[in-house]
């Protein structure tokens, strides 16, 4: 399951929160607590959200401790608590479909949730440099983190945007904030370096490089991805947003962005 996979189930995913929260409001009752309001995910999602919003949240890749406070708050923060909500509240289809979105999520980042293996080990090798030299720089920032949230911006602000060019926008805007992390990567930190950081996005977070998103055709220098993305000067106002997928996309990966907020 690679990134692109993950923005897939992501997607689904909203679909059926939203088709959940439309059964809410025709068999809500005044004057009674919802248990199945969407505040509830906002919870389900708070924790991983909170990673972004420390004074250093890339530093969380650079150690053992920190890969496993990643890993809590995706295994268990989250996803338990989205299954937990959709069992509560979903249908037996909602239910069978969010299985199957959480177990896949859950399945992508096992390998590095595990201390003893050697990939995990490996990564944590070129981490330090990785966190150091690239992610806490302001050149990282102003370019590859900026850009991206600058997409974000887009797509929350245009608020019927269709679903082919929302897919198109995240895929232009996830592939060149990729581009642009591993030639920081590369030059700072070496090939070792790259190698490992891409294993780490692709296997446990995901690449966008096969299924959804493949880069030959949502590279950034490409016709379709220019008619989409934002200059490169355009300042991003540093936040998540309020568009349910970027939303629940960039809490996913929060640790490798910086926000304002």
């Amino acid at each position: 399951m690679n990134f692109r996979g993950i923005i897939f189930l992501l997607i689904i995913g909203s679909i059926l929160i939203s088709q959940i929260d439309a059964q809410r409001k025709k068999g809500s009752k005044k004057g009674k607590k919802d248990p199945c309001h969407l505040k509830e995910i906002d919870v389900c999602i708070g924790k991983v959200q909170a990673l972004g919003k420390r004074k250093e949240p890339s530093a969380l890749i650079a150690s053992n401790e920190g890969l496993n406070t990643i890993c809590k708050a995706i295994k268990e923060d989250l996803t338990k608590c989205v299954k937990n909500f959709i069992k509560k509240c979903g249908t037996p289809l909602h239910k069978e479909v969010s299985d199957l979105i959480v177990d896949q999520i859950d399945n992508s980042i096992s390998r590095f949730c595990d201390p003893n293996n050697p990939q995990r080990q490996k990564f944590l090798k070129e981490s330090p440099c990785i966190h150091k030299k690239v992610f806490n720089t302001q050149i990282y920032k102003q370019t590859c983190n900026n850009n991206f949230l600058a997409t974000v911006d887009k797509i929350d602000a245009e608020e019927h945007l269709e679903a082919d060019r929302t897919h198109t926008t995240i895929c232009c805007g996830y592939n060149k904030w990729d581009e642009c992390s591993k030639k920081l990567i590369t030059k700072e930190c070496g090939n070792d370096a790259v190698d490992v950081y891409g294993d780490f996005v692709g296997e446990a977070f995901g690449t966008l490089t096969k299924m959804i998103c493949p880069a030959k055709f949502f590279a950034s220098k490409k016709n379709n991805c220019k008619d989409v993305l934002p200059k490169d000067d355009v300042i991003a106002k540093g936040k998540l947003g309020d568009n349910a997928l970027t939303k629940y996309v960039v809490s996913l990966f929060s640790f490798l962005f910086i926000f304002d907020e």
